[in-house]
């Protein structure tokens, strides 16, 4: 090994190394206890999916993979997911760096990678930490990464070659048959690649035929699954979005403009970046594509939620992943060495590793609550209480992105201790009472109807700190009822319907205690939305 691969190799065993911890720290929640219940024999978790297929998913490998870990011995989540997260880092590193990577790879460039990607995804903890999530949406962006590296250096040199000819078509049918927009992503980069090169080559090699039509066999299979017709029949909720309707259109273009809200932050250091390229005299274009290229594909991916019944923050790994390869890009493109560089580089090292501890903190907090949950799970007296957590954010993602309750019936109702919901002063509403436990706010004494609130979400987000400045610079003041406008301006929205008895229970993740409920509306049929200030008698 050469010695300048020394300290690379110390980078991925510590990217490693802090994985697994975080693996070995999240207990099984929500979907695992489905998952890994039954046989877990190799034929009969075959067989449970072959089943799942028909009649709720076409993901099957990225399911089969949640059985297989959740059947399989304690230490396989931390090994395997540890070291997937480290093969996707690296390859995207690969895929910024190009043919030439051997001379060019350097220690910090996994680490600042691997912290960008800590600090970008939406949902870290749910893609990479919960086992039925990461081999969903986890696995599935590490195997479309990795296969589209080869992809990357054959654009780069037209005679590149890669033995294992028709054998890539496995690697392409694993990144095809991934999840809908990183499997169709894959497909139009390697195509796009294909049909650049084929232009000035004339030629197409075998290994790149094969592996765009393993993707497009993948991809194929798992659109075609008679179980997704099932389950967009049946799933609802608040994030249900009826696909071909105006409405669709236009809620599609609200969350699009909000995505490129959050965005902004690696779009403007790559911006950044680009432009101390060129002050430098960088004028070869081949120090821009990558990075292009990359932001490009974070709003391919972004673009293909327009057919999508919902938008989850799990589902957007790959967007958000892109749009720090971006940023990441752009950083390797130039030699940055001075000491300006090298100043900007320890401070982003000492903020990855303040949040790494802080979040190590949160997990060691949280282990007295997981056990009085799992003794309360056993003896079958499990009230929402149980599920209450010291803290929760995007890592720590219990309550908080992952709802441990199921609120889409109506059973949820005997599990909440009424007895501790306080009143709350609404106009027009009379002896409302409510209480928050792990993110979800319940509500009785309600008007039928569909109940929203308008609440100081605790998010890591641009949105939230937008929100939090507008609170600040212009507050709402007095108002009785504010306009939809001013609400939607400076709080985050969720809503739920209204059941019969007067009970509603809705799940904003960060929100935190009562006193962050600002605004409150029931919504009833035939007559406008309007908010009411919210007080608190016993302030």
């Amino acid at each position: 090994m050469k010695s300048g691969y020394v300290p690379v190799l110390g980078a991925a065993i510590g990217i490693t190394a802090v994985m697994a911890f975080f693996c070995a720290m999240t207990p099984w929640v929500y979907d695992d206890f489905n998952y890994g219940a039954g046989d877990g024999g190799p034929g009969a978790m075959f067989a449970a999916q072959v089943q799942e297929y028909r009649s709720w998913s076409g993901k099957f490998a990225g399911h089969f993979m949640a059985r297989v870990l959740l059947h399989g011995p304690a230490w396989l989540h931390p090994l395997l997911t540890s070291v997937i997260f480290t093969g996707l880092v690296f390859s995207g590193v690969l895929l910024s760096l190009g043919v030439g990577w051997r001379e060019k790879i350097r220690a910090w460039h996994p680490v600042v990678l691997a912290g960008l990607v800590w600090f970008a995804l939406p949902a870290f903890g749910t893609v990479y930490f919960w086992r039925t999530g990461t081999a969903d949406y986890g696995y599935s962006l590490a195997f479309a990464t990795a296969f589209l590296v080869p992809y990357r250096f054959w654009a780069e040199k037209k005679d590149y070659r890669l033995s294992g000819g028709p054998a890539y078509a496995l690697a392409g049918f694993l990144a095809g048959c991934s999840n809908e927009n990183v499997g169709m992503l894959s497909i139009l980069v390697a195509s796009g690649v294909a049909v650049c090169r084929f232009h000035t080559t004339r030629r197409l090699p075998l290994w790149a035929a094969a592996g765009i039509a393993g993707a497009v066999a993948g991809w194929t299979l798992m659109m075609a699954a008679p179980g997704n017709a099932v389950r967009l029949a049946q799933i609802g909720g608040a994030e249900k979005i009826p696909v071909f309707s105006l409405e669709s259109f236009h809620r599609f273009l609200i969350f699009w403009g909000s995505q490129q809200l959050e965005m902004l932050p690696y779009i403007l250091t790559a911006l950044v970046v680009a432009c101390l390229l060129y002050y430098r005299g960088e004028r070869n274009p081949s120090a821009y594509l990558p990075g292009a290229a990359f932001f490009v594909m974070a709003q391919v991916s972004l673009a293909a939620f327009v057919l999508s019944p919902s938008t989850p923050y799990r589902a957007m790994s790959a967007t958000f992943f892109y749009a720090a390869l971006c940023c990441f890009a752009f950083l390797t493109s130039g030699e940055f060495k001075g000491g300006a560089a090298k100043a900007c580089y320890a401070v982003f090292c000492v903020m990855l590793l303040a949040s790494v501890l802080a979040e190590a903190r949160v997990f060691v907090l949280a282990r007295p609550a997981l056990q009085e949950r799992e003794l309360a799970r056993a003896s079958g007296t499990d009230t929402v209480r149980a599920y209450a957590y010291p803290e929760t954010d995007k890592y720590f993602f219990l309550g908080y992105d992952i709802r441990e309750i199921d609120l889409y019936g109506t059973g949820w109702r005997d599990r909440v201790p009424w007895g501790e919901a306080r009143p709350i002063a609404v106009a027009g509403m009379k002896n409302v009472s409510a209480l928050v436990i792990c993110n979800v706010v319940y509500l009785e004494n309600l008007p039928a109807g569909t109940v929203h609130i308008a609440a100081v979400a605790h998010r890591p987000t641009v949105a939230a700190l937008v929100q939090g400045g507008l609170r600040v610079l212009s507050p709402l003041g007095d108002t009785a009822s504010p306009s939809p406008a001013a609400v939607t301006a400076r709080y985050a929205l969720a809503s739920a319907p209204v059941t019969r008895d007067g009970k509603a229970a809705v799940h904003m993740g960060g929100l935190a205690a009562l006193e962050d409920i600002a605004c409150l509306a029931v919504k009833e049929e035939g007559k406008p939305l309007r908010w009411k200030r919210v007080t608190w008698p016993w302030r």
